[in-house]
């Protein structure tokens, strides 16, 4: 797993470092659980990849593995992919490498 910091700029919303961590994971979406992978994470959002049928400003539950459910705000969507953010911090680092 590594820590993917992006250059910042003016467009660039993002205050917490992000890293790449590529895990199965599930969000559920509309009641409906859906199998996703997980691609990264910060404290207070994370990119999965899934097909699930979502809209911008929907709230679902992502279930991180070693965290469990957690609340999301879809922020951005793809035809495979939804960025979304937390309403507070996760605590991530059960996600990432021993050092």
């Amino acid at each position: 797993m590594t820590e993917d910091r992006k250059e910042p700029g003016a467009s660039d919303r993002r205050h917490d470092p992000r890293f790449v961590v590529n895990l199965p994971a599930h969000v559920t979406i509309r009641g409906a659980r859906v199998l996703c992978k997980l691609i990264d994470i910060s404290e207070h959002g994370a990119l999965v990849e899934t097909a699930g049928p979502v809209h911008v400003g929907d709230k679902v539950s992502l279930d991180l593995p070693k965290i469990g459910p957690t609340i999301a705000t879809v922020l951005r969507i793809t035809p495979t992919h939804m960025a979304m953010v937390f309403p507070g911090a996760v605590v991530i680092s059960s996600l990432l490498p021993k050092e």
